[in-house]
């Protein structure tokens, strides 16, 4: 017969070993493409989602019904990616945000994970973030939402705030130093500071280990989409 306190031993090894053996290894990018989200589409929604993520006007409004992706379409009615998906600052050393995760939109639209950082200035610091996109992307990356972060292969950035033609920066990984955020409008530039300021350098594949967590209110507020609990 196990006594009580042998109990709560076994129930806390089991549990610390399930925590354990879900993490995963990773890495860290950047992308700001100004483009609507993979996610923005109910037909990308995993099963028990509510949603679609939220897309936004030129404006930053609410985008109207019918809207294109603005990185496929050249004029009319366009929807974008909202200003307010930037990294938001919790306290030293936790950040929220949203991210790119995976290549496949109905295994990861609108998950939650949370990762810390193993190598890198931001060493040790840990970000939760909503994967509101998906596509081009690894099941091991997290390709985080920062205004200045970087193009990629499309950019809806030049349409919506008048960006050079390869986006802000470098077309992959964006800017290059604090400073040069001052280039963005000054409504993304807190979340291009965020990078150097907060996480302390360049972010572009440093190491994590990952692991799903449940959403916070405070994302799911922002995108409009809510996954199903885990």
């Amino acid at each position: 017969m196990f006594s009580l306190r042998t109990l709560l031993v076994l129930l806390t090894a089991i549990s610390l070993s399930t925590f354990v053996t879900s993490q995963q290894a990773g890495t860290t990018t950047t992308t700001w493409d100004c483009c609507e989200p993979a996610c923005g589409y109910t037909s990308n929604l995993p099963a028990g989602a509510r949603g679609p993520v939220k897309s936004c006007s030129q404006s930053n409004g609410p985008a109207a019904s019918g809207a294109q992706n603005a990185c496929f379409a050249s004029g009319g009615n366009l929807a974008f990616s909202c200003s307010n998906y930037q990294p938001i600052i919790v306290n030293n050393t936790l950040s929220y945000g949203f991210a790119g995760h995976g290549n496949t939109a109905t295994a990861t639209c609108c998950n939650c994970y949370q990762f810390t950082w193993t190598s890198g200035a931001a060493q040790g610091k840990s970000m939760i973030v909503q994967a509101i996109n998906a596509g081009g992307i690894t099941d091991v990356d997290f390709d985080i939402y920062t205004p200045g972060g970087g193009v990629g292969d499309y950019n809806a950035c030049t349409a919506q705030y008048g960006a050079p033609s390869g986006g802000w920066g470098r077309q992959y990984g964006g800017v290059t130093s604090d400073a040069d955020c001052n280039q963005l409008p000054s409504n993304l530039q807190a979340g291009c500071h965020w990078r150097w300021q907060w996480a302390g350098g360049d972010v572009n594949e440093w190491q994590i280990q990952f692991h799903q967590v449940n959403c916070p209110s405070q994302l799911t507020s922002i995108s409009g989409c809510t996954p199903a609990s885990i």
